[in-house]
């Protein structure tokens, strides 16, 4: 049987949380041309669809900065596993 070690399952996870992070990029992108194509209007507001967008880009940052220090975990757990192994 095969040891799972922490850095293989903070890449596993890595992995999980891009995909999820180029969905919802996507998702937001879609948001954002949404309010391009529709701007404000005499009956039309687009404080609520941007302020919804803001929210959405604030995720995404906050997702975006978990996945590099994910990313740097890894590397300096590889970084270490190297050293050890010489």
């Amino acid at each position: 049987m095969a040891k799972v070690t922490a850095h293989d399952a903070l890449s596993y996870s890595l992995k999980r949380d891009q995909a999820q992070f180029a969905e919802e990029a996507e998702r937001l992108a879609k948001q954002a041309a949404y309010i391009a194509a529709n701007p404000p209007t005499d009956r039309r507001t687009v404080s609520g669809d941007i302020t919804r967008l803001m929210q959405e880009a604030a995720f995404l940052l906050k997702r975006a900065v978990t996945i590099e220090a994910g990313l740097e975990a890894v590397g300096l757990m590889g970084a270490e596993t190297a050293t050890t192994e010489k």
